[in-house]
């Protein structure tokens, strides 16, 4: 079976290999592959990148591939196509689930089938959505129908009534069809509830996903991806699970010091499933637990800045100094006197523990591979990458090299934005043990 965009392993000099550079750190193929598209992220990267560093690198059977920020699973999923094994954290309540389901076992068909019908039962069960928490059903209630939260909060219920409540699977393919299911952007920048487009009913939404996945694993025919992954639910700032010297080679993505939330991007989920029951909640449950790189995350960072400038190097801190004595400087121009200043300590010294660690564990002579952007706080340029490359020489690694793989950040010359007169884009670092 053939998708769109997609060829099995054995043929990557074709299709796959041939997708523009500037693509590769987006995630707008995903959408033609199998499996990856069970569940898609705007802030994603492509199968393609991974398959294409894995391909350089001449892996075989016994490689062990290792993303320290799995995200949706993107690439650990190229991993177990291409028979390799691999590993993946990430705290993220969502996300870590999402990316688990995304590693099925070999035949998991008539589990679909049986996560499709219990769903369409609980369909037929509402639950008011006026039990939920305030914050809950207000947000909720601008995203989706309120006679379909009800039906969609039905088979969630039923799930919670069954062994299916711990399936991630069943997460996956409800957690999908809650999206199929709003009226607005949920891929977009903080769900804006004005920004519109088509829903289906619960009931043809759970028939789209069931297809979609029987489809896919049809094509896996049998494939135990399941045997292949694992996803490991905690920060990579330590990966105590992986022995010295044992993983083949690294590809990730790291969140980008550019104010994006990952925790607001998933509201919708965290507040339908129960995770979280407010903004404060979402902070002590999921932000605590992530790279800190948006002001919304700085509850309780302010006290620790410190400690965080002291963990880096000499040379690293005082160029790091500047940057946030600039920050702090246009903070008191600006009305909204956004805390970025106190963001650059911490990203980089916990992106350096992160570092460290994959240094630990990378083999001799393995590769490691990052996708990361630059980025324009109150006007004043963070190079991002450029300091990434810095930190990697520092802790060890060798043959670094920071490559731009697209333009990106058009938004930013509005009249009304500062962005930076260098312009932004997303890069590609890579280096060596």
């Amino acid at each position: 079976m053939q998708f769109p965009g997609f060829a099995p392993p054995h043929s990557l000099r074709g299709s796959l290999m041939s997708v523009a550079e500037s693509r590769l750190p987006t995630n707008t193929t995903t959408r033609f592959h199998p499996v990856h598209r069970w569940f898609n992220f705007i802030a994603g990267f492509s199968p393609e990148f991974v398959h294409r560093r894995c391909e350089m690198a001449d892996l075989n059977g016994e490689a062990l591939l290792l993303d320290p920020f799995a995200g949706c699973g993107t690439s650990l999923v190229v991993a177990a196509e291409r028979g390799i094994n691999s590993v993946g954290y990430d705290p993220h309540p969502v996300f870590s689930r999402i990316c688990s389901a995304k590693l099925p076992g070999g035949d998991e068909i008539e589990r679909v089938c049986h996560i499709r019908d219990q769903l369409l039962i609980g369909f037929q069960r509402p639950s008011a959505a006026t039990k939920l928490g305030k914050s809950q059903v207000e947000f909720l209630g601008k995203l989706i129908p309120l006679e379909a939260l009800d039906r969609l909060l039905g088979a969630r219920e039923l799930l919670h009534a069954t062994d299916l409540a711990s399936d991630n699977l069943a997460f996956l393919m409800l957690s999908r069809i809650v999206d199929r299911c709003s009226h607005s952007q949920t891929d977009g920048i903080y769900k804006a509830p004005t920004s519109k487009k088509n829903c289906v009913s619960p009931e043809s939404a759970c028939m789209e996903v069931a297809n979609m996945l029987i489809e896919d694993l049809e094509w896996l025919d049998g494939n135990d991806f399941g045997s292949r992954g694992k996803v490991i639910r905690q920060s990579s700032r330590t990966m105590e699970q992986l022995e010295d010297r044992s993983v083949s080679i690294i590809v990730t993505s790291p969140p980008y010091l550019n104010n994006f939330d990952y925790a607001e991007m998933t509201r919708m989920l965290l507040y339908f499933w129960g995770i979280a029951t407010s903004w404060g909640d979402i902070t002590e449950k999921v932000r605590t637990s992530l790279i800190v790189n948006t002001t919304t995350a700085l509850k309780g960072q302010k006290e620790r800045q410190g400690l965080y400038r002291a963990s880096l190097c000499p040379t690293l801190r005082l160029d790091l100094d500047q940057l946030v004595g600039n920050l702090r400087v246009r903070k008191q121009e600006k009305s909204g006197k956004k805390d970025y200043d106190l963001l650059i300590y911490p990203y980089f010294s916990q992106m350096s523990d992160v570092l460290r660690e994959a240094f630990r564990v990378l083999r001799m002579g393995a590769q490691i591979h990052i996708v990361v952007a630059d980025a324009a706080l109150y006007g004043v340029h963070i190079a991002t990458p450029q300091i990434l490359q810095a930190m990697m020489l520092e802790i060890g690694f060798r043959d670094v090299a920071c490559d731009l793989m697209r333009q990106r950040g058009t938004r930013w010359t509005l009249a009304k934005r500062e962005g930076s007169p260098l312009g932004l884009g997303e890069y590609h670092i890579h280096g060596a043990k």
